[in-house]
């Protein structure tokens, strides 16, 4: 058996694979042991024992003190007297509990252990991904006002919605007031010479993007604004490889962040595309035959998916300015338009083909953490979002109408595949189903409706993100004020003037 990334700390000690069963794994229940899960934070994105901090510790002008079961910190070296056992080692005894987060409101403390504990669930598939999460997100949040603030906002969203909240979460003072915070100290840190390019600054903006996602915010340019924010920080600090097999650390999780969100916003949004052009041709994450496919555990679709996406959006857009033009030729667009659709639709056909013939290639440092049970789910969240790139293609692209087999096909295998996954509170492929789930209800008829709204219910309120009760809200809306069966959701956007992405 393979060792154990995110399991108990027996089994890691011990080099075994955990099941990672809660409370107690099974190899802990059969052995009659305690069975302990404990988060290892990471400093600047490396390893404790190779961060600068961990150097000092080396030297041994630092000493570890314990002051609770698996908790710690580190302090000086005391030259005072101190009190030897019988054994000739040195007793230090703390006269008082220590708090690692004693620079805290009451209010952050307990909404960065909530966001340990609970929201940061809510973000990731399985549970590698979300200790990876908060061992290298908290540490840099305590050392950065800015991404502490919309750590905390984030975190503030999620308690608000998880006690029957969501839909006073915009107007609610406290989290504005930590977005607020938020922003003041992200401009003040960008005209710092020592912080400017860092890894936090892009951190901040992520987080301050997802806040207003989360939220349900509908305000146009909010989001929007932080994607281009740290689009804009990432190129100060650009690798030479940016692929997402490639690094390791924070900024490879930020580069999967601002690529998942760049290629759901193509695909589901109305307004232009974010970034330049040559991102929806040939990115660092666009199709490299040379290398796997990899289906991404972030984001839920494979690499050669998010490359359609963009694709899919930048096609729409270059259809919308055309169509916008003074003098064009509707034969000639139309035309333009079907050969991008019958190319992206091939594309996708060919990425089925793949998916259906073997198993899905996922990151070597990912594959050995996950059980058969989440691979098989991840391959169902992939085809629904790839059901969901075929209905985009026929509805944005060529107008097929809404009752069409093709379209109405691709809802219906959406939903088989969206049941096949199940609810679930956190931890599961489930977390990433709003989107698929959407653009299904867009195009849903008759009891097909029916089951979109209980599953975007479900996953309401099993995951408590009000973006998703937002989404259902306007499937409600749309449903009851299409124009008629021409007008996709798109056009009903920009009827509405509203700035929105189901995610």
């Amino acid at each position: 058996m393979s060792r154990s990334f995110t399991g108990c700390t027996r089994c890691k000690s011990r080099r075994q694979k955990c099941d990672e069963q809660r409370p107690t794994c099974g190899r802990c229940s059969s052995a009659g042991a305690q069975c302990k899960y404990a988060m290892q934070l990471q400093w600047g994105g490396r390893a404790f024992s190779r961060s600068r901090f961990g150097a000092c510790v080396d030297k041994g002008g630092m000493q570890r003190l314990e002051y609770s079961p698996g908790e710690f910190i580190y302090t000086t070296k005391s030259k005072s007297k101190s009190k030897l056992t019988e054994s000739g080692s040195t007793d230090l005894a703390l006269t008082q509990a220590v708090d690692p987060f004693s620079s805290l409101s009451p209010d952050q403390k307990a909404l960065l252990h909530h966001f340990i504990n609970d929201a940061s669930q809510i973000t990731a598939c399985h549970s590698g991904m979300q200790q990876d999460i908060c061992r290298m997100l908290v540490p840099m949040a305590l050392q950065t006002p800015s991404l502490l603030y919309a750590t905390t906002a984030l975190s503030a969203i999620h308690f608000q919605a998880l006690h029957n909240q969501s839909e006073s979460v915009k107007t609610a003072p406290d989290i504005a007031r930590y977005m607020a915070l938020s922003l003041e100290h992200f401009r003040k840190e960008l005209q710092d010479p020592s912080v400017k390019g860092s890894e936090a600054l892009v951190a901040t903006a992520r987080t301050l993007c997802l806040a207003e996602i989360h939220s349900g915010a509908i305000n146009p340019h909010s989001w929007r604004a932080h994607i281009e924010g740290a689009r804009a920080l990432m190129k100060t600090t650009d690798r030479e490889d940016n692929s997402p097999a490639s690094g390791h650390g924070f900024r490879r999780y930020l580069d999967r962040w601002y690529w998942s969100i760049v290629s759901l916003t193509a695909l589901t949004g109305n307004g232009p595309p974010i970034g330049d052009n040559i991102d929806f041709v040939s990115s660092g994450l666009a199709s490299q035959r040379e290398s796997p496919d990899y289906l991404d555990d972030y984001w839920g679709f494979t690499v050669d998916l998010a490359a359609v996406f963009r694709q899919i959006g930048a096609a729409a857009w270059r259809n919308h300015e055309a169509e916008a033009a003074q003098g064009f030729v509707e034969g000639e667009i139309e035309n333009n338009v079907e050969d991008d659709a019958a190319l992206l639709e091939m594309s996708i056909r060919q990425l089925m083909d793949r998916g259906a013939n073997s198993k899905p290639s996922l990151y070597p440092d990912v594959a050995a953490g996950l059980t058969e049970e989440s691979v098989n789910q991840l391959a169902l969240c992939n085809e629904a979002f790839q059901h969901s790139a075929l209905i985009q293609i026929h509805r944005r692209l060529r107008g097929t109408p809404t009752t069409s087999f093709e379209v109405q096909h691709s809802v219906k295998r959406i939903l088989e595949c969206t049941a096949l996954i199940g609810p679930s509170s956190g931890l599961s492929p489930w977390v990433m189903l709003t989107t698929p789930l959407f653009i299904a209800g867009c195009e849903a008829r008759g009891e097909d409706r029916d089951t979109v709204r209980g599953l975007l219910a479900s996953l309401h309120e099993t995951v408590r993100i009000p973006n998703v009760l937002q989404s259902l809200k306007f499937l409600e809306q749309y449903w009851a004020n299409q124009l008629s069966e021409d007008e996709n959701w798109n056009h009903f956007l920009d009827r509405m003037r509203f700035d929105f992405i189901p995610y």
